[in-house]
C-alpha cells in the first residue's frame, strides 16, 4: 500500500508539482469513491480498492497527463478524450441512421440489435487493423527472443508476469 501511494504521488507530482500533489489525489480519491458508490455500492477492501482502482491513473487516450478525461497539469477536459468522444458519437448516429435506411419496417429492438452489432464489427475491424500496422505479419513470438525467450526454456523474471503474442491473432 505504501509503495503503490509513494508512486502514484511522485508521477502525478511530476505533472502538478508538490504543492498540489495532494490536492490533486485527493480529488481523484472523491470522484472515484462517489462513481463506486453510485455504480457498484459500497467499497468492500478499501485497500485494495485503493490500489486496484483508487490511485492508478486512468488515461483513456494514452496522454500521460490525461487522468479520466482531464488533464492532470490543468484540470480542463481532455481534448483528445473529447475528440474520441465526438468521433465515436458520430459514428454510432451514423450507422444508426443506415440501419433505420436498411430495415424500415423493423422493430425497435431489431434495429437497436443490428446497429450494435454492426458497430461491434467495426470496430473488431477497426483494432484488427490498428494491431496489423503497429506489428505487422510477422511472428510474434520474435518480441521474446529478443528479450532471452526460447521455446522450452523458462521466462527470464523481466518477462515472467507478461503475455507474449502468437500468430493466432492473424
Amino acid at each position: 500500500m505504501e509503495a503503490a501511494t509513494g508512486a502514484e504521488l511522485a508521477t502525478v507530482s511530476g505533472f502538478v508539482g508538490r504543492v498540489d500533489v495532494l490536492q490533486v489525489i485527493a480529488d481523484r480519491l472523491a470522484r472515484r469513491l462517489e462513481d463506486q458508490l453510485r455504480r457498484g455500492g459500497p467499497v468492500k477492501d478499501s485497500v485494495g480498492w485503493l490500489i486496484g482502482k483508487g490511485l492508478p491513473q486512468r488515461q483513456e487516450c494514452g496522454d500521460k497527463l490525461c487522468d479520466d478525461r482531464m488533464l492532470l497539469d490543468s484540470g480542463r477536459d481532455c481534448p483528445r478524450c473529447e475528440g474520441r468522444q465526438a468521433s465515436s458519437r458520430a459514428r454510432r448516429l451514423a450507422v444508426a441512421a443506415a440501419v433505420d435506411t436498411a430495415m424500415p419496417y423493423a422493430s425497435e429492438t431489431e434495429r437497436r440489435t443490428a446497429t450494435e452489432q454492426q458497430l461491434h464489427d467495426a470496430g473488431a475491424a477497426h483494432t484488427a487493423a490498428d494491431t496489423g500496422a503497429r506489428w505487422g505479419p510477422r511472428d510474434h513470438f520474435a518480441c521474446g527472443r529478443r528479450n532471452g525467450y526460447r521455446p522450452g526454456r523458462r521466462l527470464p523474471r523481466r518477462l515472467a508476469g507478461r503475455r507474449l503474442l502468437t500468430n493466432s491473432l492473424y
